[in-house]
């Protein structure tokens, strides 16, 4: 019954943004895509304020590394044919 006093609409954890140590921008941000009335707990709003501030570790850990591709080497000044020579 405890967990169902621990959950609080958008407004209320936006208003609240300090308690999670966090600007209410940020948190407004991070909740954008909830509902007015849905109530969440405070582990689902870190967990969402987390993804919106570090999408690169989110993403990272969701999308597997592509295979590393196999690169041409460099071409070396000498190499490089010059069209505008006289030679």
């Amino acid at each position: 019954m405890t967990a169902e006093y621990n959950k609080r609409n958008k407004c209320e954890w936006i208003e609240g943004a300090a308690a999670l140590k966090h600007e209410r921008f940020e948190v407004a941000g991070a909740l954008f895509d909830c509902s007015d009335d849905a109530l969440l707990t405070q582990e689902e709003v870190a967990r969402k304020l987390d993804a919106y501030l570090r999408p690169a570790l989110a993403a990272s850990v969701m999308a597997p590394e592509p295979a590393p591709t196999e690169r041409k080497p460099k071409r070396t000044k000498e190499e490089t044919v010059n069209v505008d020579s006289t030679e």
